[in-house]
């Protein structure tokens, strides 16, 4: 069945109100987008940012790792900070464990930069501790953002000596208007862990960026409670008309989302998922392979990537 132009036109405005209310994020337009593949493209991007920082880097991530990869970047936040550039980090408690996150960081913030751990064990609250915060995303300057899948560690990066390959991940830079988006998501968080960004401020509600591409984009700010993630994920499968390409690092089978991924196949959509061939949680690996009889019945395609670990969760 083909549409005529009104069709078409009424379909996407549908299709773009749809995605805003399973998403609670706005389409934002003129912004210029690109996508950066492996530690071999974002860290430098990332550093290079940084570096060139004038007045406020705001920087979120899982894990900051005390090994060479993160003391590159501790340093380059330290000398920042004490360049007299307003520096935040938020890093997670869990995230840390073991990867010695808090002693690096300490450097950080005595060079001058706010340090911020979120959801640590408490006393009063036994299982707030399965709350965490897995963003791995920055602004600076509120002009430039990133949004990743990549944490600060030498797990990502290639080993020359070695002939470790990075990681197989993927991250977008960002520069335009929905930088603010970023910035309010740290924002939020930061004023959850502690005292609020004082009046001022880059926190996404005042003096968004000018536009200055034509791609329109939202920014899915993704909290503990991800129930809006798995509406959206749902809400693309089921308008999917010809292909829905999806790369899941830890696929684990979700009742709703695989009937969503069923039923696209069975309406003729190709559907294709790509997961690690190797694993660096190998109890997830074998729980994503127990999901895989109901996706091929279906028609769906799955492939194991046989390269270095896969981490990217993307999806076309």
């Amino acid at each position: 069945m083909r549409l005529d132009r009104d069709s078409r036109s009424s379909l996407l405005l549908f299709a773009q109100q749809a995605l805003s209310r399973a998403a609670g994020a706005p389409l934002v337009a003129g912004n210029r987008a690109r996508i950066l593949r492996d530690a071999t493209e974002n860290y430098p991007a990332w550093l290079q940012a940084i570096r060139e920082a004038r007045s406020v880097i705001h920087f979120e991530n899982y894990i900051i790792a005390n090994d060479p990869v993160g003391r590159e970047f501790a340093e380059a936040l330290a000398e920042r900070a004490r360049a007299g550039v307003r520096v935040r980090v938020i890093h997670d408690w869990m995230g840390g464990l073991g990867s010695g996150s808090r002693r690096l960081l300490a450097s950080v913030a005595a060079a001058g930069a706010e340090v911020r751990l979120f959801n640590p064990p408490r006393f009063d609250a036994p299982f707030g501790w399965l709350s965490r915060d897995h963003r791995k995303m920055m602004s600076v300057d509120g002009e430039i953002g990133f949004v990743s899948g990549l944490c600060v560690s030498a797990k990502w990066a290639a080993d020359p000596e070695t002939g470790r390959e990075p990681w197989r991940d993927t991250g977008v830079e960002i520069r335009g208007p929905a930088v603010a988006d970023i910035d309010r998501a740290f924002a939020e968080t930061w004023a959850e862990i502690g005292a609020p960004l004082p009046p001022g401020e880059p926190d996404g509600k005042e003096g968004v960026p000018a536009p200055v591409g034509k791609v329109s984009l939202r920014v899915l700010a993704s909290v503990p409670n991800v129930a809006a993630v798995y509406r959206l994920d749902q809400l693309i499968a089921s308008m999917a008309k010809e292909t829905l390409w999806l790369t899941d690092a830890y696929f684990v089978g979700i009742p709703p989302y695989v009937q969503a991924l069923r039923a696209a196949a069975a309406d003729g959509v190709d559907v294709r998922l790509l997961v690690p061939g190797a694993s660096d949680l190998p109890i997830v690996a074998s729980f994503s392979r127990t999901g895989y009889r109901p996706l091929l019945e279906a028609g769906v395609r799955v492939f194991e990537w046989n390269g270095p670990m896969l981490h990217a969760k993307t999806a076309v």
